[in-house]
């Protein structure tokens, strides 16, 4: 067995053609929509991804629809994307909207960046530990 097969012996793979899904860490932040139209809109993430997110709003949104997402996670984590809806639910006795939406325009830096930080808080919350920002100044 050579040592490549040994060190991914186990290891997943994605059948060719298809994405690898990143992690999705749960999380309940507000954060800011704009619609095409320049309207802004709050809404609530609830869990947030390297390739998306899924979110709980009043804004009635519909699939296919285009929109800018601004979310703030900390220290050094703003980030201001284009999405587009990629589903929607619909709210219960006045309850939000659940729409998941995926990102459509987000450099290779901020895709990386952005994974750390999901993969960083998934493996933390595994052991009950809650992480803090690096680089707080």
């Amino acid at each position: 067995m050579s040592i490549l097969a040994f060190l991914f012996k186990g290891k997943k793979r994605t059948p060719r053609g298809l994405k690898a899904r990143s992690a999705r860490l749960a999380i309940d932040e507000p954060v800011r929509l704009r619609l095409l139209t320049g309207e802004e809109h709050a809404a609530i993430l609830q869990d947030v991804s390297a390739g998306g997110a899924a979110l709980r709003t009043h804004q009635p949104m519909r699939v296919g629809e285009h929109l800018g997402l601004s979310m703030y996670l900390g220290v050094q984590h703003r980030y201001e994307l284009q999405a587009r809806v990629i589903y929607a639910r619909p709210g219960f006795n006045g309850f939000h909207a659940r729409y998941g939406v995926q990102f459509v325009a987000i450099s290779p830096d901020e895709r990386t960046k952005l994974d750390e930080f999901v993969n960083d808080r998934v493996a933390a919350s595994q052991y009950g530990v809650r992480t803090f920002a690096s680089n707080a100044h």
